[in-house]
Formats: structure tokens, C-alpha cells, sequence
């Protein structure tokens, strides 16, 4: 096969990439496939200040900022503070010269101080108000609009800036219209303690950013509403934490820049049930039509800028009064390609962190999660040079996401002259198959992960910067693509096990992508079990370690997670057994089995025994019309719950109970059964299990999970 050029593929894969709305990543952008055949990396190259600035043109601009590379760890804000930082709506500050002991007029300014009006300088070295002047030190400096420099701060700023925000802020009114004091209560963490806090976290992909219907509705992508009981689910699934990506643009009138209340509430809703459930949520704006994720160009950029400050006004004073639980995210995959493209975003970064700090309240502490360029781990390693200045220290974390192309999100093969790029369907060590070889990864497996992670780990997270990992995940390929299904599917988990630790081990808060995978939303019920036991074994919260815990071939049973007395059953096919008179179907996901006799039992076994006295025992089941014809619609005994120390002959050491009858049941409908307190004689059981009295029909167990007691 010939050899493919990098340079080629990435061109292609940029083609391919998804916009960012829908399916895996919503989507995996451009940013999902920067390196395909070979590793391309960027030579590093020093960090560029804005001419305007380095030129000291006739504001005779003073700097003494050092030269710094964009290989080195991120810069401070102290250290640079580029034209972009200054997020200024007017200046209004009379040319009285000033006389310093350098004996510089405010023409020509080297001082430790300014006075600036408005919200105009937001950096640790500047202190603002919305209502006064603020003076930084004991001598105050006029600063106008042709003139902004400061040595000892080491700040470089550039007066094209002030114009820029000025002409851009009149495009809309302000909505920062109540400033609150600052306000610390519930909010003492700063990003590194917040981030201890988070361990795992999941998206609610699809839901609240979905577009494209009339009217707008969160709804519009297939799924129902978000409920509490759904977010609870995902807490007690051993979760910590939600992203929730969100579309405002299309509930915004397009002149004003008004966002529609009943939208602002809604979100708010959705972010008060995760609050009341112990979740911390990220709030974003996503792709939203891509209105900021497209346009960095000097024609768009006022018009962006303006939108972004109107936009964010409004959520963060409609948010303000949750606590540290909350962090906002300045937006999703911002397709920014070269360093004059990235001081756009910059400039777009600075006016989310200005506008949110300027509602006062806890938005003044509330830690905020920066998008590197493309979120592209590469691209953000090599060219973004700083995060935006704050006037909250240490409140800040980074963001990228990871989508190696052809394993995670190609659909089918590229063939081209050059040679073909197939797709992948087997990953990682022990899950390659044997029989469909052509599929094997041979690129981007282990080492890779480990590589750019370690990336992200000396950029920000040695430096106090923790990483959000905001988006990974593998997309579930055909068994016509993928012929080795069953290796594919525990590829697919082992992926995300192996993704979840390495991220987690490199200081970065791992969000596995969901748009409907790993949870109904509407049941709400569990629906894919591995993929979240490994999740949940990737982040330590349930017993697990190598890649074979996920194979299909194994024949050890889930066990009890660390971080709670909920034991999560693992339901795929190879670890339950069943009585030997039920045909055990081929299902690539949950065990399923057709009963021919009535008594016949399904059961897994546990490596340890566990106690399950008082224990509560939930398992969500699916039936074929068969089953619910023969239990007249449940109006007759179903089935019941067991449990035994693993001796079949020791009757004592036996317990059936909770017979479950006289329940309506509907076909091919997931339905949740409950079972509390009921054991209270088996404290060392090794085997659990159902058994079913229907004489015929099909039984598909979605999930299972036990509650010890206290």
C-alpha cells in the first residue's frame, strides 16, 4: 500500500471533520483529526505581541516583557497581556499631563499605575470599576486611548484595542445592568481544588444545543426533555460531574442580542437539578451555529466580540447566585488555525472572562474553563501562547478535547489515489482481532494518548492549570464494517477506560461524550453497562484494571464502586449464565434469552461475596410481545429475585424473594423493578440472579444495580 503524505490526509480529514452540532464530539471538528498517519508536530515558535504594541508607535509603547516560546509552559497573564486583553466599552479619561519621576507626560507613560474608566483593564496588576476609577498604586497615571504602557508591570497593550472593543460594544446594549458586590460564599475552591473534586464526568450531548427546529427546542434532536430523575441517574451511576453544552444564538433576538428568558430559566432549571443532586455542571455555548466557533476573521471580529459580551452578561447574571458547583465555558471547538486567527479568539476568551467577572456576586470567584484553539491538543501544546488575564487568581482551567480520527469518528473508508485510509475498528493492547486484521489500529493506540496527555500535563497542569478533557469518545461502527463485533465493542470500552485513567494520572478532568449511548434519557435507565463500568473503572471508582475486565471473553462480574455502596452489575452477554433450557441470544450490548420452560433463571457471580442484607436490588428489564402475552401483560407472576452463598445444595444458604406480578408490562419497553430490604439472610453472597415463569418469550436485562445498606 502506498505510503500516505501527512500533509494530504490532513487536508482531507479537515474536509471530513463534523461541524461541531451533531453525533460523536458534537461534532469531532477539525480539531478531531490533526494527526492521522504520522505525528506533525509545529516547531515552536516565540510568542508574537501585536505590532501596534512592539512598534511602540506614537504612544511610544514601554515593554519589558521577556521573550517566552509556545512550547513552554502556558504564560501568565502577568507576563503578557495582549491587545486582546483589553476589553474596554468607551474611555473617557482627560489628557492632563502627568509628571513622573522618569519626567514622562501622558504621551509617553512608564509607570506602575493607571487610570482607567469603565470595566477597561482587567488584570492583577489593574483594579476596575464600573462606577469609579480605579488606581492600582500611589501614582496615578492618565491613560488615553493613544497611550497605554507599563514597564514595571510588564504589560504590553495596544490603543487598536480600545477602538475595537468601543465600536463593537455599541452593537448591542449592555445587560450587566445589576453589578453585585463580590460575593465568596460557596466559593473558596480555586481551579486545582475544584478540579480534585471532579473525577469523572459525562456529557449531555445533543439535548440543549440541538438546532434546526421551528420553534427552538431542546428536544429538536430526538431526545426528551431533561429531568431530574435523569440527572439523578447520572449521579448515581457514579458520575461527578455533567457538561452541558447549550445553544443560545436561535432563542436570541438577532438585533438586540436579547436572549429569551424562558430559555435563560430552562437552563437554569436544568443546572439547579444537577446542583440538588451533589453534580458540578460546566455551562457553555457550543456550536450554536458556529457564529463564534467560524469567524476570526478582521471583518467578523467586532460583531463576535459584541455578541459574546451580550451573550454572557446574560448567563452569568442569570447563574450567578449558584455556587462553586457551577463553571462556565467561553465556548465548544473554536476553529482557530494560525496565530493571527488565535489572537482572536484571545480577544473573544477576555471579553467572557471580563463580562462574567463584571457581574459581581460569585461570578467574581466562579473558576472558568478556557478552549484551546480547535481544542486541538497539538495546536493549543504549540501556538496558544497565554490564557486570558483575570482578576480572580488561580480560577481558571483549560480545555481541550481528543478524537483520533479513524478509530473514533471515520465512517468509512478514503480512498484516493495516494492509497486508502481504512477504518479502524479494534484498539489497544489484547483487542486486536485476528480474523478482520485489515481493521486493526496500527496508529494512534496507547503511546499516542500517552503522549499528548503528557503535553497537556506540562503546559497546564504542572503549572496550576487544570485541563478539562471536554469531549472523547469512540463511535459504535456496523457489523458489517466490523466484522470481529465483539472485539470491536470491547475496543470501543477498553478506548475509553484507558483514555479515562491517562487523562485523570495527567491532571485533566476526563467527559466522556453522550449523545444517548450510556443513558436513556427518557426512562431514564443505564443501556450500555460497559462502556460505563469502563468509565467508572478508567476513574477508580469501580475494581477493575486491565483491558481484559472489558473482553468478551471474560468471565468475571462486575464489583462495588469505591466512591459509594452502589454494586453496578456489568449485563453484556459474557457475564451472566443461564439455566441450561433458555437460549442465550446473540446481543452485542446486554444479555439477552429466550425462556421454553417456566422457572428457568439467568445469573451472574460475584468474585467476592458481598453482604446483601437490607440491600436494595434495581434492575431495568425489556420484554418481546411473547413474554408479555404469556404473563397476561403482568397481570400474573413474572419473575423473582435470588440470591445464594454458591452452594446450590445449602437450602439455608438460599433466599428468593420479591416476586414480581400484578405490574403492567408493555413490549420491547425498558421498565425498572425494585427489590428493598427484602434479603436479610445472605451475607456472603457469590451468585445473584432472576428467575422467570413465563414458558416463552424473550427477556433482555438493561441493567442491575445493588444498594448495599449503610
Amino acid at each position: 500500500m502506498k505510503t500516505i503524505n501527512a500533509l494530504v490526509v490532513l487536508g482531507i480529514a479537515s474536509l471530513l471533520s463534523a461541524c461541531g452540532g451533531s453525533g460523536s464530539g458534537s461534532g469531532a471538528s477539525s480539531s478531531s483529526v490533526s494527526s492521522l498517519v504520522v505525528s506533525v508536530s509545529s516547531p515552536s515558535s516565540a510568542v508574537s505581541v501585536d505590532a501596534s504594541s512592539a512598534d511602540a508607535s506614537s504612544s511610544s509603547v514601554a515593554t519589558s516583557v521577556a521573550d517566552a516560546n509556545s512550547s513552554s509552559p502556558a504564560i501568565s497573564s502577568a507576563d503578557v497581556v495582549s491587545s486582546s486583553s483589553l476589553a474596554v466599552s468607551s474611555v473617557d479619561v482627560s489628557p492632563v499631563p502627568i509628571i513622573s519621576s522618569a519626567g514622562a507626560t501622558s504621551s509617553s507613560l512608564a509607570a506602575s499605575s493607571i487610570v482607567a474608566s469603565s470595566s477597561s483593564l482587567a488584570s492583577s496588576s489593574i483594579v476596575a470599576s464600573s462606577s469609579s476609577l480605579a488606581i492600582s498604586s500611589s501614582s496615578s497615571v492618565d491613560a488615553s486611548s493613544s497611550s497605554l504602557a507599563s514597564s514595571s508591570s510588564a504589560m504590553v497593550a495596544s490603543s487598536s484595542s480600545l477602538a475595537a472593543s468601543s465600536a463593537s460594544a455599541a452593537l448591542y446594549p449592555s445587560y450587566n445592568t445589576n453589578p453585585i458586590a463580590a460575593d465568596m460564599t460557596g466559593m473558596d475552591s480555586n481551579a486545582t481544588q475544584l478540579a480534585a473534586k471532579m473525577t469523572l464526568g459525562i456529557n449531555v450531548g445533543n439535548q440543549m444545543e440541538s438546532r434546526g427546529c421551528t420553534p427552538a427546542a431542546e428536544t429538536c434532536w430526538g431526545h426528551p426533555k431533561v429531568s431530574e430523575a435523569y440527572i439523578k441517574l447520572v449521579k448515581d451511576s457514579g458520575f461527578d460531574a455533567i457538561r452541558l453544552p447549550v445553544s443560545w444564538d436561535q432563542y436570541a433576538d438577532q438585533t438586540t442580542g436579547k436572549i429569551s428568558d424562558a430559555w435563560l430559566n430552562r437552563v437554569k432549571e436544568v443546572v439547579q437539578y444537577a446542583v440538588d443532586n451533589g453534580l458540578y455542571v460546566i455551562v457553555n455555548i457550543h456550536w450554536d451555529g458556529g457564529w463564534l466557533e467560524r469567524n476570526f476573521s478582521e471583518e467578523k471580529k467586532e460583531a463576535v466580540n459584541a455578541k459574546q459580551k451580550a451573550y454572557w452578561e446574560q448567563i452569568a447574571t442569570t447563574l450567578r447566585d449558584f455556587d462553586e458547583h457551577v463553571l462556565f465555558a467561553s465556548a465548544n471547538e473554536p476553529d482557530a488555525h494560525n496565530d493571527a486567527e488565535i489572537a482572536v479568539l484571545d480577544m473573544y476568551h477576555q471579553t467572557f472572562v471580563d463580562a462574567v467577572r463584571s457581574t459581581g456576586g460569585k461570578n467574581a470567584y466562579r473558576v472558568l474553563v478556557i478552549q484551546g484553539p480547535k481544542t486541538d491538543i497539538d495546536v493549543t501544546f504549540n501556538s496558544w501562547p497565554a490564557m486570558p488575564s483575570d482578576t480572580a487568581t488561580g480560577r481558571q482551567m483549560a480545555e481541550v478535547h481528543f478524537y483520533p480520527f479513524s478509530f473514533t469518528n471515520q465512517d468509512k473508508d478514503i480512498v484516493a489515489d495516494w492509497g486508502t485510509l481504512q477504518v479502524f475498528c479494534y484498539w489497544g493492547e489484547g483487542n486486536h482481532s485476528e480474523t478482520d486484521t485489515y481493521r486493526n489500529s496500527t496508529r494512534e493506540e496507547e503511546d499516542y494518548v500517552d503522549e499528548k496527555f503528557a503535553q497537556m500535563k506540562t503546559k497546564f497542569a504542572d503549572q496550576g492549570i487544570p485541563v478539562v478533557l471536554g469531549e472523547f469518545a469512540a463511535r459504535p461502527r456496523t457489523e458489517e464494517i466490523c466484522t470481529d463485533y465483539p472485539k470491536h465493542l470491547a475496543s470501543r470500552a477498553y478506548y475509553a477506560q484507558y483514555v479515562t485513567q491517562a487523562s485523570i494520572e495527567n491532571g485533566m478532568l476526563p467527559f466522556f461524550w453522550d449523545t444517548g449511548e450510556v443513558f436513556n434519557r427518557g426512562t431514564p435507565a443505564v443501556i450500555n453497562q460497559q462502556t460505563l463500568d469502563a468509565l467508572l473503572i478508567g476513574s477508580g471508582k469501580l475494581n477493575g484494571g486491565s483491558s481484559s475486565s472489558q473482553s468478551s471473553s471474560s468471565s468475571s462480574s462486575s464489583s462495588s464502586s469505591s466512591a459509594s455502596n452502589n454494586i453496578v452489575l456489568d449485563t453484556s452477554p459474557s457475564k451472566w449464565n443461564v439455566s441450561s433450557e433458555v437460549v442465550k441470544n446473540q446481543s452485542p450490548t446486554h444479555i439477552q434469552f429466550t425462556l421454553s420452560a417456566s422457572g428457568q433463571a439467568a445469573e451472574t457471580v460475584f468474585a467476592t461475596p458481598i453482604n446483601m442484607n437490607g440491600s436494595t436490588v434495581e434492575v431495568v428489564l425489556n420484554f418481546d410481545q411473547a413474554f408479555v402475552t404469556d404473563r397476561e401483560n403482568g397481570n400474573v407472576n413474572m419473575f423473582q429475585f435470588f440470591a445464594l452463598d454458591g452452594d446450590w445444595g445449602d437450602v439455608g444458604g438460599q433466599q428468593w424473594v420479591c416476586m414480581k406480578g400484578s405490574t403492567p408490562i408493555v413490549a420491547d419497553q425498558d421498565q425498572t423493578f425494585t427489590c428493598s430490604g427484602a434479603f436479610n439472610d445472605v451475607p456472603d453472597v457469590t451468585i445473584f440472579g432472576l428467575q422467570f415463569f413465563a414458558t416463552v418469550g424473550t427477556v433482555t436485562i438493561k441493567s442491575a444495580t445493588i444498594q448495599l445498606a449503610e
